[in-house]
């Protein structure tokens, strides 16, 4: 079971150490208190004026990180739930699927 990162509804700050992928720096692994957790893959990142957000994955699940670069803060700013497959049509009695 995937232990989930809480907090007090304030935003919760977490350690990142930085890797250099192809000349450019990612992150490459999220600190949660004791727990250090590795990043497999950035999936996005985007920009705002003085902040840049990484929706990064990993073998936990999928986390959006928030750097603000004038303090060098980190923040964990959502858990992304991993995608919800709609439920598949029960074949009929016979075995073949419903008619729709």
């Amino acid at each position: 079971m995937q232990e989930i990162p809480q907090h007090d509804g304030q935003a919760m700050t977490v350690r990142v150490r930085m890797i250099d992928e192809a000349g450019r720096a990612q992150p490459g692994e999220i600190g949660f208190g004791t727990r250090t957790v590795r990043v497999l893959a950035v999936d996005d990142r985007w920009y705002g004026r003085d902040r840049t957000w990484w929706k990064v994955v990993t073998d936990e699940g999928r986390y959006v990180l928030v750097h603000d670069e004038a303090s060098d803060r980190w923040d964990l700013a959502a858990v992304v739930a991993d995608e919800v497959t709609a439920p598949q049509p029960r074949p009929d009695r016979d075995g073949a699927p419903p008619l729709h």
